[in-house]
């Protein structure tokens, strides 16, 4: 196991601090542990190796922020791949974060995509999130700007690193992006999307999109279900939002007095400190777990829209934007944990407001609640992703995954006239490794469109 660290006299967004060699994975491994998972998929194509890296964030404030996550890497140095960033479910406990669990029996949520996503062409990376991991931080629950900031820095700290490998283990990435996750991790490629669209169109340009059973109508149909529903099944995400909320907005010094039930203000600190699983939280809680909350401050959340948990929770809701990039919701219409209404309301919303590309996959009832239905849409939203997915030989300046005379008139414009590229771009036309373009490259690519 290797780690390198990098030490910088300054700082900015997206730095990579460090990177630590993990697993490698064979193809014949791949088949064996895909196989013994009882997934019937088609073969894999690229050994691969995995890295969890640190990189740098800014908070709101400006203050320095160190994130981490893990990257699953195909192993073919003279190709192109897409980025896949997988956003995780909701995690409580910072030993299970990508970047620690790495791609284990311990994770099998991250082993699963992981195997899947890499040896099929995709430069996989698995934000942990901010405060996921690191035992002095909290994690900013269902806070938009915060997975955006996750996911974003995560990407260009990749862009880092694959000036950094070498041999089996570098790469290269192309100019596609997709995002795609679960629950939270739903929420998170949904909010990602929207800052990268809204923050980032310069710098990035997102493929396609599945967001999958998130709670996107947080200040609709979710306040609406926690108050209609006293027996919620999971009942620890409600003081999760809230505890995450007030020290996201407040600060870490808020008197949780002056919301919270004397015991509940004593004791919500400790159990969102990173070491008590959602179960733990869950037989702790009142049979109507909105009961946490001083019944004077319950009230006023009820009646009015002014109340300051009204007021994040809108902050939060990720509907007042268009998407334009190709979006796909999935949803089981018997989902018990976040209701699939959040999909029909962010759909119908989008469409009114004139997107062009928002597609809505409803799963019947048959198929389970929140947890069972995962499977059936996140293989959905993989087959969406492999239906854009563009793999690039050298040469293939347009990036459309082969090489026509298009290419050659790319060139020759990169050329002649010394055309801003993309990284990519530049790559592409470097076709005979001399980290420049000239006429060499050009009777290189013309020799490839003859064979």
């Amino acid at each position: 196991m290797l780690i390198y660290c990098f030490s910088f006299g300054w700082t900015d967004p997206g730095d990579l601090i460090d990177y630590n060699h993990q697993s490698s994975f064979s193809v014949t491994v791949i088949e064996f542990i895909l196989n013994s998972m009882g997934n019937d998929l088609s073969l894999p194509v690229y050994s691969i190796s995995v890295y969890d890296i640190h990189y740098e964030s800014h908070r709101p404030d400006g203050t320095v922020d160190t994130l981490s996550g893990l990257i699953s890497i195909p192993q073919s140095p003279t190709k192109a791949f897409p980025i896949a960033a997988y956003q995780h479910g909701t995690i409580l406990l910072d030993n299970q974060a990508p970047s620690i669990t790495g791609m284990s029996l311990n994770n099998l949520e991250i082993l699963l995509v992981g195997l899947i996503t890499t040896p099929s062409g995709f430069v996989s990376i698995f934000p942990d999130y901010a405060g996921l991991g690191d035992p002095e931080n909290y994690h900013p629950y269902i806070i938009a700007d915060s997975h955006t900031r996750a996911v974003v820095n995560m990407i260009r700290a990749l862009r880092q690193l694959s000036e950094e490998l070498t041999g089996d283990d570098q790469f290269q990435l192309n100019d596609q992006l997709f995002l795609i996750g679960y629950s939270d991790g739903g929420y998170a490629t949904l909010a990602a999307q929207r800052g990268i669209q809204l923050h980032y169109p310069d710098e990035f340009l997102v493929t396609a999109s599945c967001p999958m059973a998130g709670p996107y109508d947080l200040a609709g149909t979710m306040v609406d279900y926690f108050l209609s529903e006293p027996d919620y099944s999971q009942p620890y995400y409600i003081p999760y939002v809230l505890t995450s909320h007030l020290w996201y907005y407040q600060g870490l010094d808020v008197d949780f007095h002056d919301y919270f039930e004397p015991f509940w203000a004593d004791t919500l600190p400790s159990l969102f400190d990173g070491t008590h699983s959602g179960g733990e939280i869950n037989e702790m809680m009142p049979d109507n777990p909105l009961d946490i909350l001083l019944p004077e401050v319950l009230d006023e959340f009820i009646n009015s829209d002014d109340h300051f948990f009204r007021q994040t929770l809108q902050e939060n809701t990720l509907l007042d934007w268009v998407p334009e990039s190709p979006t796909y919701f999935y949803h089981g219409l018997g989902d018990d944990i976040v209701p699939y209404e959040n999909a029909q309301v962010a759909y119908d919303t989008f469409v009114d407001s004139g997107a062009s590309n928002v597609n809505l996959i409803l799963y019947p009832v048959e198929l389970g609640g929140h947890s069972e239905v995962a499977p059936t849409c996140l293989f959905a939203g993989y087959e969406v992703i492999l239906d854009y997915q563009t793999i690039s030989p050298k040469g293939d300046m347009n990036g459309d995954g082969s090489l026509f005379t298009e290419d050659m008139d790319l060139l020759s414009e990169s050329i002649l006239f010394e055309n801003d590229l993309t990284e990519f771009q530049w790559w592409a036309g470097d076709i005979d490794y001399d980290e420049s373009h000239s006429v060499f490259d050009l009777l290189r690519l013309s020799d490839l469109l003859e064979d």
